[in-house]
């Protein structure tokens, strides 16, 4: 194995690939990809983990000046003072205080009648980070710091009643604060953990690796020379596959845990600003609430129960495989964005040519290779269905999750401009499917639709699995799409599964607070389609525009009413003799043309 560690870094080194290995097991630990034959040549091999990469489980701010690339200890950092680029990766604080901003301020665990009992916060995994920075006011770019652990008694778990806090912002901007076109995205993880010793192990990344911070026993980035030409950031894991939140002690480490009963929690972060778009989460029966703080910012308060995700994993010879696997993998390669960007390469034949061999079948016939598929997209969803025969059409493991995302801006491409039009936040899609669609669901004929994929059986493969889906969406933005009045609207949703049967036991739909709420439960896999519909009774009531939003339900919290939809408007760009007319919001011309 220590062949195969070294091999990886030297792929790493040449920028082959970006690998980023499983961080934890999950609370089965059977899933970790652990085959005899793991580095064998042409072994392919596709796992659907969905798990947090290591990198969003440590804050690290890193200055792009290209083709150099730094770790930064602030903005105003000496190493980092030609840089006009920053991406940062921030975890937030625990609030110390009423005025802060950009922080943790609650955690609740909910039992089974309703009652909301409060966690305590414990401590950091990690004090005094070699990553950590201050917060840059001016840039936008919050404090980075580390997960907290919280106690809460009232949620015991196998192994006590600690867990782990990730709220992390991750962004791109420049100097004057401006967000690249990555922009930003925010994601919220609660994770039953306990403290184990793993024994002594490596201080630092420093075997095989080109950094080295003796007597560091964490994970952490650090700036280094990728070539002759180059700097770039490296970054490492240290304590193995099976320790989830490394410490400053040796050995010691937060392994992750099954949920206990109480599996429905609160957790509430107050942010200097709310969150724009569209979140995707890992969760159950979810609220959310955006509650604008007396002095300055808002509040984040998300409630849900933790939801089960079946965890895949195919593996093979390259000569085994069925042509339909094979014809996956050039796929993959050919746009890595759009199936994984985390693989590890094995074996001797990879080079650096090794992205190009990927792209082809004869190439992939040289190469070993495992890929991390990230969960969204139509090529996961095929690779899921496409592998389901493989594998017994059952999952590897089942992994229970609470966690929530804001859609990264390759997730968004398409989105109907009702959801991308204005700021704020306009609602929230929740799925315990292996795959699903990328982004909101998809406005065509008339109904919002949904695609998702799953094994059909649980690793026993003897029961089947039932899926869930949750929809929560801005009132307003749903009477947009449809062009509705403010009149009441009503809602019906539906799961069709491949031959066209409706396969639904459990639908609810409901509107509140200017937020509507639609759920679907305990439906069949393997492919099914969901699909939304809202429908408004012919009643004479003035024609909602863009413009207006609805009246918000009065309650003894105050909720933020949801922002207005803009109106949209056309202009006309010319470039030469070349003419383009641009709609939205507030349009702006392509790069190279003027506005008319």
């Amino acid at each position: 194995m220590k062949r195969i560690a070294k091999f990886l870094v030297a792929a790493l080194a040449l920028g082959l690939v970006g690998f980023s290995a499983p961080a934890h097991a999950g609370n089965d630990k059977s899933w970790i990809p652990t085959d005899v034959n793991y580095y064998e040549p042409t072994i392919h091999s596709f796992a659907f983990t969905d798990k947090l990469p290591l990198p969003f489980q440590y804050s690290v701010l890193k200055a792009d000046s290209y083709p150099d690339f730094y770790v930064c200890k602030s903005t105003s950092d000496p190493a980092c003072s030609q840089s006009s680029i920053f991406q940062y990766n921030s975890i937030l604080k625990v609030c110390s205080n009423d005025s802060d901003l950009d922080c943790i301020s609650q955690v609740n665990a909910i039992d089974s009648n309703g009652a909301s009992n409060p966690g305590s916060f414990s401590k950091y995994t990690v004090v005094n980070h070699v990553n950590a920075y201050p917060a840059d006011s001016k840039m936008g770019i919050p404090a980075g710091d580390m997960p907290s652990i919280w106690s809460i008694p009232s949620a015991p778990h196998a192994s006590g009643n600690l867990y782990a806090v990730v709220a992390g912002i991750n962004g791109n901007v420049d100097r004057s604060g401006i967000e690249t076109r990555n922009g930003s995205f925010i994601q919220l993880s609660l994770i039953p953990v306990v403290l184990k010793d793993f024994g002594t192990g490596p201080s630092s990344i420093s075997q095989g690796w080109s950094q080295s911070l003796p007597g560091v026993y964490y994970d952490y980035c650090a700036t280094f020379q990728q070539t002759d030409h180059n700097k770039n950031s490296d970054c490492s894991h240290v304590n193995g596959s099976s320790c989830i939140f490394p410490t400053n002690d040796q050995g010691k480490c937060y392994a992750e845990e099954p949920f206990g009963v109480v599996q429905n929690f609160n957790l509430k972060v107050r942010l200097t600003k709310e969150p724009t778009g569209w979140m995707h989460g890992r969760m159950v029966d979810p609220t959310i609430s955006i509650i604008k703080n007396s002095s300055s910012g808002v509040t984040l308060s998300v409630t849900a129960g933790a939801t089960s995700v079946p965890m895949v994993y195919q593996t093979g010879a390259w000569a085994t495989l069925p042509a339909s696997i094979q014809n996956l993998w050039p796929k993959c390669f050919l746009d890595q964005r759009y199936c994984g960007e985390d693989t590890a390469v094995r074996g001797p034949n990879g080079n650096s040519g090794f992205n190009e061999q990927a792209q082809t079948l004869a190439g992939n016939a040289q190469i070993n290779i495992l890929k991390f598929v990230q969960p969204f997209g139509p090529i996961p969803l095929e690779i899921m269905s496409t592998i389901a025969p493989a594998i017994g059409d059952k999952s590897t493991a089942m992994s229970t999750t609470w966690s929530m995302r804001t859609l990264s801006s390759m997730e968004m491409a398409g989105a109907d401009n009702c959801i991308t039009g204005t700021p704020g936040l306009k609602g929230i899609v929740t799925t315990n499917s292996t795959a699903y669609s990328a982004g909101p669901p998809e406005y065509k004929n008339g109904s919002l639709n949904y695609k998702v994929s799953s094994p059909h059986f649980n690793p026993d493969g003897t029961t089947p699995f039932k899926g869930n889906y949750n929809l929560v969406m801005r009132s307003d933005v749903a009477r947009c799409i449809y062009g509705f009045s403010k009149a009441p609207i009503s809602a019906t949703i539906s799961v069709i599964s491949s031959d066209g049967a409706n396969d639904v036991a459990t639908s609810v739909a409901s509107e509140k607070d200017g937020w509507i709420s639609l759920s679907a439960k305990n439906f069949q896999f393997s492919s099914p389609t969901i699909q939304v519909k809202f429908t408004q009774a012919s009643v004479p009531a003035p024609v909602a525009t863009p413009s207006e939003s609805p009246t918000p339900v009065a309650t003894s919290t105050p909720v933020v009413t949801p922002s207005p939809l803009a109106k949209k408007v056309t202009i006309t760009c010319i470039k030469g003799k070349s003419t383009k007319t641009v709609t939205g919001v507030k349009p702006v011309c392509p790069t190279g043309y003027k506005k008319k």
